[in-house]
């Protein structure tokens, strides 16, 4: 029993020396200090998050232990071609106007199990919309999952997860986020703004050099609204060997943003155009790479920015571990004469497909849960557990580039109208993997929906018309 109390207590100190360390920063900020007196409070402040750290690296590590123990375990439907490609896409939302609103608070418990959750008139009309929809895309594996200010409301669960041998989706089944993982990431990105470390507005050169083509001229702001300029990579000569389909294609084999760095270009006109494009956002990790100190110390740091979200590995995460492959549904893609293509077995992987999600891919960064997502959605723009609310008007606020294209993208989020409610969010889909999570902000009701069925849009369809059955029985 003991490493179960020792567990405790350290999950108890990260977030004591990390509530402390937020209030301290808050109160940096509100400049009420002396110089002296600031600057003794901003190494206590050090002090507190190294303390956080320290906690959740021991935590982690304790936790590998464990598992190496027990073994492996815009308008609807006007999509954008990336979608369909090998890049993390983004089916384009329905077009609104500028919105931005508040709400409230409270995390459910990680382990909530997944089946009808809700009472009365919502709950009946999800169940239904719910079925109706799976049952229009061939009953592919999905998970869905309702909450409102903090309080899982409504989730339900269908189909199957893996094919062959069968497998049922369950609560606990993780899926690929593909391009919603932007949204996780750029909340990450402005959460290192807030704390100084990076500045929207500064060239990335500051931060790797010469590394990048174009560092001198593209910013962060830029990477996170899609005006950088550069080029999508993912059909050029240089890099599109490496992907499904082609020659050099081995899902087993780990991607270095090296590999990828043969298809980054100069930037068109930077800052000038909105123009979807994943590459900006491999640009963006490796300069978050870089500021972390490599790999495994940016994982380390998103696990410990997710943590006020109440979400842990098993529910969202950036890492391709045993764990997560024993959990992880299979991706399935419709060919020619209804054909269902694993793309975990069609070419070959014996783990999880390394250009699945992870690192150095921070065009679709994370997996998990549709709860996990959730969870996320709900801290970042409910409980405003993440950021600052004035970052957060900032992320969801239109760039002036892309209001030049009737566009309300943002940075890496973008706004939905459904049966007259707003909701601000992101979809995603790559790798036989749909997603679709958002929140409607003037309620603080959040939406989350992931599948493993990508050719007809089967997340954001679903998403949809659950969308469409809360409203009609919701205030």
């Amino acid at each position: 029993m003991w490493p179960v109390v020792v567990l405790a207590r350290a999950d108890r100190l990260a977030e004591t020396a990390e509530a402390r360390a937020t209030a301290l920063a808050v109160n940096l900020d509100l400049g009420g200090f002396s110089d002296r007196l600031r600057d003794q409070g901003s190494r206590t402040l050090r002090n507190l998050r190294s303390l956080a750290v320290a906690s959740l690296v021991w935590l982690d590590s304790w936790r590998s232990r464990q598992s190496s123990v027990i073994g492996p375990d815009s308008h609807w439907c006007e999509l954008i071609q990336e979608e369909n490609r090998r890049p993390h896409g983004r089916t384009a939302m329905v077009k609104t106007s500028e919105s931005s609103l508040p709400a409230g608070e409270r995390v459910p418990p990680e382990d909530t199990a997944a089946a009808g959750v809700g009472e009365g008139p919502v709950r009946v009309a999800l169940d239904k919309a719910f079925t109706r929809a799976a049952a229009e895309f061939g009953d592919p594996g999905v998970q869905a999952v309702a909450m409102c200010d903090g309080e899982l409301i409504w989730s339900a669960n269908s189909g199957k997860a893996i094919n062959d041998p069968p497998a049922p989706v369950t609560g606990s089944t993780m899926f690929s986020f593909a391009s919603f993982g932007k949204l996780i990431l750029c909340a990450y990105t402005l959460r290192q703004v807030e704390s100084g470390v990076l500045a929207l507005d500064n060239p990335i050169s500051a931060y790797v050099g010469q590394d990048v083509p174009g560092s001198d001229l593209v910013t962060p702001r830029m990477l996170l609204t899609h005006t950088a300029g550069y080029p999508d990579l993912y059909e050029l000569p240089e890099t599109a060997p490496l992907f499904e389909g082609g020659d050099h294609y081995d899902p087993n084999e780990p991607y270095t943003f090296a590999m990828l760095a043969k298809g980054i270009f100069q930037p068109v006109n930077p800052g000038e155009r909105f123009e979807y494009s994943n590459a900006g956002f491999l640009v963006l990790t490796y300069v978050l790479t870089r500021m972390s100190g490599g790999d495994e110390a940016l994982e380390r740091d998103l696990r410990h920015f997710l943590r006020p979200a109440g979400v842990t590995n098993e529910s969202l995460t950036a890492e391709r571990s045993q764990e997560a492959f024993r959990r992880l549904a299979h991706g399935y893609s419709i060919e020619k004469e209804g054909v269902l293509v694993d793309f975990f077995t069609a070419f070959g992987a014996t783990g999880i497909p390394t250009d699945l999600y992870g690192l150095p891919f921070g065009d679709g960064l994370f997996a998990g849960t549709a709860l996990g997502g959730a969870k996320f959605l709900d801290a970042l723009f409910v409980g405003k557990r993440l950021l600052r609310p004035d970052t957060i008007e900032e992320m969801i606020r239109t760039s002036p580039q892309a209001a030049a294209q009737s566009d309300t993208y943002g940075m890496a989020t973008e706004r939905a109208e459904v049966s007259g409610r707003v909701w601000q969010g992101h979809p995603g889909g790559y790798g036989g993997f749909g997603s679709m999570g958002a929140t409607d902000l003037t309620r603080g009701v959040t939406l989350m929906v992931v599948a493993n069925r990508m050719n007809a849009d089967t997340a954001v369809e679903i998403w949809k018309e659950l969308a469409e059955a809360y409203a009609s029985v919701a205030p």
